[in-house]
């Protein structure tokens, strides 16, 4: 078929939190738009929402027969592929020693699992077009560890990192660009289930630039790694955390006090 848009995008998890973001945010940069995520109404709504040549999908991305046949959907429906995020993830809060085996499995076949099944069933579109780019939404766990997750998620996300790296690495022959964004405290739906008011404000205090990272903060980092302003990146992450990774743990505005008087009395 015809292609509608210059650019056609997949986004997983696209049914809320940073997945909603890049979905709307990947629209206004005229692309055309594969909302995918294992709820099919949260899709629905967020392609409605977005208008345009937004369409919904439904998988499960830890299930490949499930991704192979929404890749063959879309490719078929938009005429081929451009972008691919591999957003779609989960995460539990019990500790190492507590964790169900089902959780730590769970985890680690959506948020690791989920990446790899999508990337590698998407690079025939991707070859066809010529290249293209490919964006793993990770988190700064995956450089330390996760504070409101599990070992599960942080293992994942560092598995992730190592993907996108190897991944970049191979499809450069393509011109295929695979990177990462590593968010920080993003105030997510699924944060927002895992941690009491407290617990944000806390973290909120941590951050130097002084609030929780928005859906759409990373969003607007994954239109960049998406398009030809990036186009000799590939193979690296970017941390979208307001300044969280250079945190010692000390309330910013405390740090900052001992060392300045008048920081705290304006």
């Amino acid at each position: 078929m015809t292609r509608a848009a210059a650019r056609t995008a997949m986004v997983t998890g696209g049914g809320s939190g940073i997945g909603a973001a890049t979905v709307a945010a990947l629209a206004a940069d005229d692309c055309a738009v594969a909302v995918v995520d294992i709820d099919a109404a949260a899709a629905e709504r967020v392609a409605k929402e977005t208008g345009g040549d937004a369409r919904a999908y439904t998988a499960d991305v830890a299930n490949r027969a499930e991704v192979d046949r929404t890749l063959e959907r879309i490719t078929a429906d938009f005429g081929g592929l451009d972008i691919l995020v591999n957003n779609a993830g989960i995460g539990t809060v019990s500790t190492l020693e507590a964790m169900p085996i089902e959780d730590w499995t769970r985890v680690i076949e959506v948020n690791l699992g989920g990446p790899f099944h999508c990337l590698q069933a998407a690079i025939p579109a991707l070859k066809a077009g010529g290249g293209g780019a490919v964006v793993n939404v990770a988190s700064i766990a995956g450089k330390r560890i996760s504070y409101h997750g599990g070992a599960n998620y942080t293992a994942a996300k560092s598995g992730l990192l190592g993907l996108t790296r190897h991944a970049a690495f191979e499809l450069a022959l393509y011109g295929i660009r695979v990177n990462a964004v590593c968010p920080g405290p993003v105030l997510t739906p699924m944060v927002e289930a895992a941690t009491s008011e407290a617990e944000r404000q806390g973290t909120a205090q941590l951050v130097p630039l002084g609030r929780w990272i928005r859906p759409e903060d990373v969003a607007d980092m994954i239109v960049f790694l998406s398009g030809p302003a990036s186009a000799m990146c590939t193979g690296a992450s970017f941390d979208v955390d307001g300044g969280f990774m250079v945190s010692n743990g000390t309330p910013y505005r405390d740090y900052m006090a001992r060392r300045n008087a008048d920081f705290g009395g304006g």
